[in-house]
């Protein structure tokens, strides 16, 4: 089994139960079933029950002695996490919060984790539940080896609209991470070699290295059209309306130099 795969059942399961999340976090290989209850708070009896869900989900196993026997304290099973699940974060499977957009109020802070012009840059564990919801308006996935002219299109027409996107870079189609084929560094040239010589006004692009599950991955984050410069890529321009890029109308150019967005 896959180790995404793993991920995304544990996250159901602890979705909203920190206590269940807790006794996940104490199996370690040495304690019996019987100590996670004690350690953790919860009744023996519903102990059992998390363990078996997580046993379920093959999320954990009963540890075996040399000779291949469970182990056992006290007449209570001994478990350790499953190979994959070893040495993953707790973090990684607690619940993210929402991508929304506040306002800030007034004397606060911008949060940290705000991109260009209102972009909000996903946490590791966003960038899972992302990958695990699939493209959309703001999100775009793109395999490794994608030429820097499509991606160069796709940031043109992310460019173009209200409030702009993020291109993840190492992933599937179908959200699998599959990890990037190059340095940042070394793609960071590539793409702004192809930005400078396709696209016109250039847009003001970030981009953000992630280690997704062992997997380094790059996002690009285009912000949001400024409602002044029209982005051309070569001969026309382009917009991004759900998940697909479009070359825009007549009318539709004309709205967009008016200064009005299209979408």
């Amino acid at each position: 089994m896959e180790l995404q795969e793993l991920v995304a059942r544990a996250r159901l399961l602890f979705e909203d139960a920190g206590k269940r999340r807790r006794v996940f976090e104490l199996i370690n290989g040495k304690r019996s079933a019987k100590e996670i209850a004690r350690k953790s708070g919860k009744k023996l009896s519903g102990t059992l029950h998390d363990l078996q869900k997580m046993r379920d989900m093959e999320l954990i196993v009963p540890r075996q002695d040399g000779s291949g026997s469970v182990m056992k304290r006290n007449n209570s099973i001994v478990y350790e996490r499953a190979p994959l699940m070893k040495h993953l974060s707790s973090s990684y499977f607690k619940s993210p919060e929402k991508l929304v957009r506040k306002k800030p109020q007034a004397g606060s802070k911008r949060p940290k984790t705000r991109g260009l012009s209102g972009i909000s840059i996903p946490s590791i564990e966003e960038t899972l539940d992302i990958c695990n919801a699939g493209e959309d308006q703001l999100y775009e996935f793109k395999a490794a080896g994608t030429s820097a002219d499509k991606l160069a299109k796709e940031i043109c027409a992310f460019a173009n609209t209200k409030m702009g996107g993020i291109i993840f870079y190492g992933v599937e189609d179908d959200g699998s991470i599959a990890g990037s084929d190059m340095t940042k560094q070394r793609f960071d040239q590539m793409l702004q070699n192809s930005i400078k010589h396709n696209v016109t006004a250039t847009p003001d692009i970030r981009l953000v290295s992630q280690d997704v599950l062992g997997y380094k991955i790059i996002l690009i984050v285009v912000p949001p059209w400024n409602k002044r410069e029209v982005h051309h890529f070569q001969d026309g321009v382009y917009i991004r309306r759900g998940t697909n890029v479009f070359k825009t109308k007549a009318d539709e150019t004309r709205k967009l130099h008016d200064g009005a967005y299209v979408i």
